[in-house]
């Protein structure tokens, strides 16, 4: 019998698009299939099983921990190899990468997996996959084109400037320099671990991602050009727009396909006119200048605009007081989907994180884009060429005056609802999770 064995970091941006494939095999009744994660993602798996099970294998503790030294790293601003380095130094440390690989050659003998689907983050599971000779899909949360550095045009905009695709020449210059410099960074930072992977036997010391791409049986990336910037790519990626399901949510079911929010929220989301959602991802911490900026633009856009932010308990703190009653603050929203597909809804204030801008599109809505790191430029730079959204000017500075003019604009200038739409019926055009779950069946099924 086929199976299928899913592997990724538990972190939402990663594990999101593959919880989404496995839980469409699993709804549809599919056997044989697996996920391999961290321990925190065991009762996410869990929920996922709505069908046939989805048999979950611990590759123990996170290893992808964002401390306050990566998060300085990463929040440096565009153009700044700082960031993408030191994730790169991350995913490679030799002891945690050395456990998932082990853990999941072990996996690999136990399952005897047909078809992996493996997060591009996950370097020891994908090593393990080339050392048992198993096919696998590499998963790319993210940009696609960021794996691609050495396919890339040299007036093609470098993974983590921000740049727009169409450069004036200084801003060619300013690329040109930035992708020498960012080569450079990596190479240098890398040379170690690389020594030590080659110690163990381990064909891809540097953890190339274009090796990586060129040794998978398929690519999955969950985006569609035009919103991701075209560029010279390998037959075998594939795009597919968001991993939102296509089929129509039941009464008291959400857009996910799951139980419907309902209760209060939906209740207050039903009585409002013009919503606008604010959510800045799970890593965002933000400072007290930025609390106090969004609190101050998201209150003046008020009382004609109600407000639901979505913003950690951990940051209430830095609220410079009580906010008017039309903003209200959330610490968790049950699902981010059926916010984002309520008809009182009006604009998102997203991160740049590719998922949620995604989503965003998938319904319809104009984005203001706040990004603070890494691929979060890029993201955004693509919603302004696109169409769908606006951007901070000079992130990640946030400036109130900015944020609450932004916001008008994208609530009163239709054209940017328009672009969206039209956006997200070019997504639901590529397929979407339907597509990607038929791929997964006929890989593993000709392996």
């Amino acid at each position: 019998m086929r199976s299928v064995l899913f592997a990724s970091p538990a972190h939402p941006g990663q594990l999101n698009p593959l919880l989404a494939i496995a839980g469409e095999l699993s709804r549809r009744g599919e056997p044989g299939l697996w996920f391999a994660a961290e321990e925190e993602a065991r009762d996410r798996v869990a929920a996922h099983a709505t069908g046939s099970p989805l048999r979950f294998r611990s590759t123990g503790e996170t290893v992808l921990r964002v401390d306050d030294e990566l998060y300085a790293a990463m929040t440096r601003g565009p153009m700044t190899t700082a960031g993408l380095v030191a994730l790169a130094r991350q995913i490679r440390i030799p002891e945690v990468a050395d456990r998932v690989r082990a853990r999941t050659l072990e996996q690999i003998d136990e399952i005897r997996p047909s078809l992996m689907v493996i997060d591009m983050l996950n370097l020891g599971a994908l090593d393990a996959a080339l050392a048992r000779g198993v096919p696998y899909v590499l998963s790319l949360a993210f940009p696609p084109s960021n794996v691609y550095l050495s396919r890339l045009p040299w007036d093609y905009p470098t993974p983590t400037s921000g740049l727009p695709r169409r450069l004036g020449p200084r801003q060619r210059w300013t690329n040109l320099t930035f992708r020498a410099r960012l080569r450079l960074s990596l190479l240098r930072a890398l040379a170690g671990q690389a020594r030590h992977r080659r110690a163990q036997r381990i064909d891809n010391a540097f953890g190339d991602p274009e090796k990586y791409s060129a040794a998978a049986t398929a690519v999955f990336g969950y985006t569609v050009f035009g919103l991701e910037y075209p560029f010279p790519a390998p037959e075998h990626l594939h795009l597919f727009g968001p991993m939102v399901p296509l089929r129509d949510p039941a009464p008291g079911e959400s857009p996910s396909g799951g139980p419907g929010q309902g209760g209060e929220l939906t209740g207050w989301l039903d009585r409002q006119t013009s919503v606008v959602y604010a959510c800045l991802g799970t890593l965002a911490r933000l400072t007290g200048p930025q609390v106090r900026a969004f609190a101050e633009a998201l209150a003046a856009i008020g009382p004609e605009h109600q407000v639901l932010w979505k913003l950690p308990a951990a940051q209430r703190h830095l609220l410079p007081g009580p906010l008017p009653p039309h903003v209200r603050i959330e610490e968790w929203i049950p699902s981010q989907l059926d916010v984002l597909a309520h008809p009182n809804v009006r604009a998102f204030v997203c991160h740049g994180g590719a998922n949620g801008f995604h989503e965003g599109v998938h319904f319809g809505q104009p984005m203001l884009m706040t990004p603070f790191w890494l691929d979060c430029y890029d993201v955004a730079a693509r919603a302004v060429d696109a169409g769908v959204g606006l951007a901070l000017d000079r992130p990640p500075h946030v400036d109130a005056s900015e944020v609450a003019g932004k916001l008008r604009r994208l609530l009163t200038e239709e054209s940017f609802r328009e672009r969206s739409r039209h956006w997200g019926e070019q997504c639901r055009r590529a397929g979407g999770v339907g597509r990607a779950a038929d791929l997964v069946l006929k890989l593993a099924a000709s392996h």
